[in-house]
């Protein structure tokens, strides 16, 4: 009978077996409650800030694939800036483009709310440079396959109806993209797309269940009709017919052959007749061939090689109003999307500087190689290189022909190189997506905003020119001899114009050279 009551108050609650220690119990209950929410934040914290050490040593030593999930699980536990910060840049490194520029976004946003300006810009910066080169996939729906219940997937996610034909960023690599629907066959296809590739993938009407079995027979009867078996006998009956016209065509020139043949044989026997009365004149073609050369004459002759050489020197204009002078990542400039205003890095394929116009001499030489196709005509290529005095360069080349006209030489050069100048920087201009110009009033480029004396004052700018030539040259002394130093001294003039990849090249070289031939 004492056991009773002793089992009874084991069992039940503290409350129960110390109705008086209730408020003490609640307060136990309540100080044990408040610890254990006290302490797992504070392990969350501890486990995620371990897991954001380790994600940054592997990092640090290549090992991005392992790296990548521990950050992924640091940000979980605990999501702070700093570790979007270095999950976005592990898997930009992990070649997950897509995947970091959306991290790169969110690290912007919440930049934003925490009033950290620099760490905004910073993200903004990183997600731009990547935009440009991310790849967008479209998946289209065409009206017949859009059926109900019709589920697109993803690499397994499904896609919402909203976003069928739109193009979508998406990391470069390997994805699947299925679609099912009731009653219907899947269907499913593999796609590979590149960094900076645009790829649409129409999705097909789905094929029945119920007719799929039955389809493959009547597949089977249709390439076997009899018409088709019979065409090709009579097209080959055809072909026959045809050959043996030409056949007996044949004929028609072989008889002709022979009766030309005949005709010869009757004209050899007719000279052979007449042999006796022409056989004196042929002793007379030696002594006309014989050579008639002076002491002083010249080799100049078909086939000859032809080699000019000479110093050249003149006036070089260079309109190239865009390029690069170094290192542009110190620059930045912003522009219109749709989310708001982004501010862009400067690299050499987005901006580029402007440049006035420069005026310069300049100093080098020509030389011209070709072959003699007769003692007046000369085809071969040209070359024109020189020095701008005030920094810069000219070397182009190319095929040139010219032709002699009395006293005077008249050619053509088509000429292609590179081609620099030393002038004054005006000013950056960043380039503007093509997709986000209309949210730019139109505009493609938009002036960078650099800081006073942040640019040089002068700078090299280079670009690669092709264009041409018209050749003038007067023949100041012709020495023919017999021997190599035949030739002709020149001088020439030789107004050049070419179109650079940024701009206009114009020159006006004068030279003075000897021709070889």
């Amino acid at each position: 009978m004492l056991a009773s009551p002793w089992r009874a108050r084991r069992r039940g609650s503290c409350l129960d077996a110390w109705p008086r220690a209730g408020r003490a119990c609640a307060r136990l209950a309540g100080v044990a409650f408040a610890l254990a929410l006290a302490v797992s934040p504070g392990v969350a914290f501890a486990q995620a800030e371990a897991l954001l050490d380790e994600g940054k040593s592997l990092m640090k030593k290549g090992k991005v694939a392992e790296a990548c999930p521990k950050l992924e699980e640091s940000y979980r536990l605990s999501p702070r800036s700093a570790t979007l910060l270095a999950l976005a840049m592990c898997h930009e490194k992990q070649g997950k483009i897509a995947t970091a520029w959306s991290e790169y976004i969110d690290l912007g946003a919440a930049a934003r709310k925490e009033g950290n300006k620099r760490l905004e810009a910073d993200a903004k910066a990183r997600g731009a440079r990547l935009e440009l080169s991310l790849p967008r996939l479209t998946l289209s729906v065409p009206r017949a396959a859009a059926i109900e219940g019709l589920e697109v997937m993803l690499d397994g996610a499904p896609l919402d109806g909203a976003l069928w034909g739109q193009a979508r960023p998406i990391d470069p690599g390997q994805h699947k993209v299925s679609a099912s629907a009731p009653g219907r066959k899947p269907w499913e296809k593999s796609v590979s797309i590149k960094r900076g590739e645009r790829k649409t993938v129409a999705v097909p009407a789905l094929a029945k269940d119920a007719s799929a079995a039955a389809q493959p027979a009547p597949a089977a009867e249709a390439p076997s009709p009899a018409a088709p078996v019979a065409a090709p006998e009579k097209g080959s009956a055809g072909a026959g017919d045809g050959a043996a016209g030409p056949g007996k065509g044949a004929a028609g020139p072989g008889k002709g052959a022979a009766a030309a043949e005949a005709g010869k044989r009757a004209a050899g026997r007719g000279k052979a007749a007449a042999g006796p009365e022409t056989d004196a004149p042929p002793a007379a073609p030696p002594a006309a061939e014989a050579p008639e050369p002076s002491a002083g004459s010249s080799p100049r002759h078909t086939g000859s090689f032809v080699i000019e050489a000479g110093v050249a020197g003149g006036a070089l204009l260079g309109l190239m109003d865009a390029g690069s002078f170094g290192d542009l990542s110190a620059y930045s400039y912003s522009y219109n999307i749709p989310e708001g205003e982004l501010i862009a890095p400067c690299d050499d394929e987005v901006c580029h500087a402007s440049f006035d116009p420069a005026l310069g001499p300049f100093a080098g030489g020509e030389a011209f190689i070709g072959v003699a196709l007769s003692e007046d005509l000369h085809l071969g290529a040209r070359v024109l290189g020189g020095y701008r005095f005030g920094g810069g360069y000219l070397v182009v080349g190319g095929p040139s022909v010219s032709m002699r006209l009395g006293r005077l030489w008249l050619g053509l050069s088509g000429l292609v190189g590179p081609v620099g100048q030393v002038a004054k920087v005006t000013g950056i201009k960043g380039e503007i997506p093509s997709e986000v110009v209309h949210l730019n009033y139109g505009r493609s480029e938009v002036a960078v905003n650099a800081r006073e004396g942040s640019l040089p004052e002068s700078a090299l700018v280079e670009t690669l020119a092709f264009g041409g030539s018209v050749d003038v040259s007067l023949v100041l002394a012709d020495l023919p001899s017999a021997g190599w130093t035949s030739g002709a001294l020149l001088l020439s003039v030789s107004p050049t114009v070419m179109k650079g990849l940024d701009g206009w090249v114009f020159a006006a070289p004068a030279s003075l050279g000897y021709r070889f031939y």
